[in-house]
């Protein structure tokens, strides 16, 4: 007996440290938006409100109230402050979280003795139990104010319950608790349901087998019988079943729409994509990942001597895994918590079957690898600076010290993931938030840029959309981000990272019909804004002196077709009062001109409207995919030929261009030196790293070996650059598209560049 009891007392201790190390370093803030909804839900319960969100965690509130009754004897929080009400919320459920995970470690210590094979190691049971205390994801999960480790812990109970009636001669007795218990737990979280139900069927299944129907229907009357004990009170909270079914659909409206799932977009990037984010994020860097996936591949092959392990995994896990993979999203990395538990079991039981002087201290490395991936991850989750309450909170300091109160813009994701923190934290806000339709945002700041008043926007960094503003005029002031490996372990939070921009008095600002951007492009064709059929349109800022006027892109028509560029500036198409022409043929195009002085006004904006008018008809678009206009002496850049459209990579929100191994490109407006600021990348196909050559009137000017990727700086002295500003570029290195790619694609392609900018050398 004395194996078992020192096991007993290690899992205890590990519990214990596990416990103690969560409570000393709580969650102080609601960094999601579901701990928002669950913290207004403590506050007052509404499931038709989403205080919290449907299908309503009735248990969970129950338990969480609880807690916060616990945190309020050693914290105070003053009903009149947001801030204070909102962190005592925070560390009840953080509170909740840590007791749950540490109840968790006793529930899968007790499976794995309980489901252990004759022969089997008893070290398997506590290793394993301690590695899944040491892996990141439980370690994170277990601090935050959320329900996935208490629907965790409720999951592994009540497999601990259904197994130990299962195991040998049936109880009834425990089989009836056990699923009583079931019951019960879905109201903590309802993916606990496809923890249970498949290993509550098996149950009722082997005691109808060994008694009669009617115990079999007693176990799961006990089953309908927890449900009912937070079913019922819920749906009369919520205001009747109408209600309640209303609310339902509108939630699973939301957690629908736009959700990548795998069911509806099945391939084999969209799996591997899947499958990453469950099985390696988890883990928080690729490297650990990858040696745990490696020892729980090999421990699958045991299986087959451990009946009792098998049965475990297939019916407790692989049916979650199944809904996990197919329907949610698998971005939102604390959905995978529930594989945790199975993938330690595998790489604990290979460890003790095989090669054990080897693998052994390959698992001890593991756990304490983990261990410090997780403490490190830890610390930087509950001394973040960074959470979107934090962001708004400065953003209310800095408002109170403007002379008027600022405009917030918001890019249609943002708006709608911080709003349930705005209403909670600032109800009286010292700004403005505007409107957020779908695709054109910013058009709402049009009346704010136009009156001069302040305007700030809150950026989606995966948004391809922040071309409409003068890039020169945006300055950020907060980047909300999560460090790593933190940031691996909250994959999928709600709001996701974004950038707080001040974007006030901005030298001009698109309306419709551009396509500087994939997505604006996107957005010019759904509302069939593009030329010829219809007219771009922007506000330029007025002042006193000389413009430069850059309009570029693409001209897509049969050889020999012509068209005739209008650039006008005035209060309408009809009363221009300056117009430009100049005609473009087929293929790309940039033109720049002066815009002499007075033609703008000394102050305010003007509308600027571009149109094409010539012999092509009206199916050969013209995609303006270059604009910028600034006073004389601020330089722009016109891109010439060997420049091809903009791309933009949807999931991430990087965005490009392909040059040729020739193209040309000219600076316009500016007085003095400038200095090319160029980051981009190259295929890794090339053998030798490329060579791009800078010339200017004919002449080398700079040479650079570029690395992968690059990110370079070239001066270029005003003596060198020609008149007309014409620079060209030389890459070494080059390919066909379609020779790679099999298609009919003739681009020589050199170079993507991410990143060009030109600026006045000082």
């Amino acid at each position: 007996m004395r194996g078992p009891a020192l096991h007993d007392r290690f899992v205890l201790a590990v519990a214990a440290l596990f416990l103690c190390a969560h409570i000393a370093s709580p969650a102080r803030h609601l960094e999601d938006i579901d701990s928002v909804n669950f913290a207004l839900g403590l506050r007052h319960y509404d499931v038709a409100a989403h205080q919290p969100h449907p299908p309503g965690y009735p248990v969970f509130i129950v338990l969480a109230r609880g807690s916060a009754a616990l945190v309020d004897v050693v914290v105070q929080a003053d009903p009149a402050d947001p801030e204070a009400l909102a962190s005592r919320d925070a560390r009840a459920m953080s509170l909740l979280a840590a007791v749950a995970g540490a109840l968790a470690l006793f529930f899968l210590y007790g499976i794995l003795r309980t489901i252990a094979s004759p022969g089997t190691p008893a070290v398997l049971a506590p290793a394993a139990t301690a590695l899944a205390a040491c892996t990141p994801l439980f370690w994170l999960t277990a601090s935050r104010p959320l329900s996935d480790m208490p629907g965790l812990a409720g999951a592994l109970g009540c497999q601990y319950l259904l197994l130990r009636a299962a195991r040998h001669d049936i109880s009834l007795r425990r089989a009836i608790l056990a699923a009583l218990a079931c019951g019960v737990a879905v109201g903590v979280r309802s993916q606990v349901t496809w923890l249970v139900v498949p290993l509550l069927v098996w149950t009722i299944a082997r005691v109808w087998r060994r008694g009669t129907v009617h115990m079999a229907f007693a176990v799961a009357g006990a089953a309908l019988a927890g449900v009912l004990t937070w079913a019922v009170p819920m749906v009369w909270l919520t205001g009747g079943l109408d209600a309640y079914r209303t609310a339902l659909a509108s939630q699973a409206g939301e957690d629908l729409d736009g959700v990548p799932m795998l069911l509806l977009t099945p391939g084999v990037r969209p799996l591997a994509q899947a499958l990453a984010d469950t099985f390696v994020w988890p883990w928080g860097t690729w490297l650990l990942a990858a040696a745990a996936i490696a020892l729980a591949a090999a421990g699958v092959v045991g299986l087959r001597r451990q009946r009792g392990m098998a049965t475990w995994l297939v019916l407790g896990f692989a049916p979650y895994l199944a809904f996990h993979l197919l329907v949610q999203e698998t971005e939102t990395t604390r959905y995978a918590l529930p594989t945790v538990p199975a993938i330690v079991a595998l790489v604990v039981l290979v460890s003790t079957r095989w090669a054990r002087h080897v693998l052994q201290p390959v698992v001890v490395l593991i756990g304490i690898t983990s261990l410090a991936v997780s403490v490190r991850a830890h610390h930087q989750y509950a001394a973040a600076g960074m959470t979107s309450s934090e962001v708004l909170a400065r953003m209310t300091d800095a408002a109170e010290g403007l002379p008027e109160r600022p405009h917030v813009a918001m890019h249609r994701r943002v708006w709608a993931e911080t709003r349930r923190i705005r209403h909670m934290l600032t109800p009286v806000s010292a700004f403005d938030v505007l409107p957020s339709p779908r695709a054109r945002e910013w058009q709402e700041a049009l009346p704010a840029w136009e009156r001069d008043a302040p305007v700030w926007w809150l950026v989606d960094p995966r948004r391809g959309d922040r071309g409409v503003v003068d890039p020169l005029s945006m300055r950020l002031r907060e980047p909300v981000r999560w460090p790593m490996p933190v940031a691996a372990l909250l994959g999928g939070m709600r709001p996701h990272a974004f950038d707080w921009y001040d974007v006030s008095r901005p030298a001009w600002v698109l309306r419709d019909g551009w396509s500087l951007t994939p997505e604006l492009a996107g957005v010019t064709a759904a509302a069939s804004q593009g030329l010829p059929a219809a007219r771009a349109s922007a506000i330029v800022r007025g002042h006193d002196g000389a413009s430069t006027l850059v309009v570029g892109g693409r001209f897509v028509a049969p050889a020999e077709s012509v068209q005739t560029l209008d650039v006008r500036i005035g209060e309408s198409w009809d009363a221009a009062t300056w117009r430009v022409e100049d005609a473009i043929g087929p293929g790309a195009f940039a033109v720049a001109w002066t815009i002499p002085a007075g033609v703008l006004p000394a102050h305010g904006y003007v509308p600027l409207m571009v149109g094409a008018t010539g012999e092509a008809d009206r199916t050969s678009p013209v995609f303006l995919e270059q604009f910028d206009v600034q006073p004389s002496g601020v330089p722009v850049l016109a891109l010439g030929a060997g420049w091809y459209e903009p791309e933009r990579n949807v999931a991430t929100g990087r965005t490009w261009r392909w040059v040729s191994d020739t193209s040309s490109l000219r600076v316009r407006g500016a007085v003095g030196d400038v200095r090319l600021d160029i980051a981009g990348t190259y295929p890794r196909h090339y053998g030798t790293a490329p060579v791009l050559e800078i010339l200017a009137g004919g002449r080398p000017i700079a040479t650079h070996t570029l690395s992968r990727p690059f990110s370079i700086e070239s001066v270029i002295r005003a003596s060198d650059l020609p008149p007309d500003g014409r620079i060209e570029w030389r890459v070494s290195s080059s390919f066909v598209a379609g020779e790679r790619t099999g298609s009919a694609d003739a681009r020589r392609l050199a170079l993507e560049i991410a990143s060009l900018q030109v600026r006045a050398v000082r």
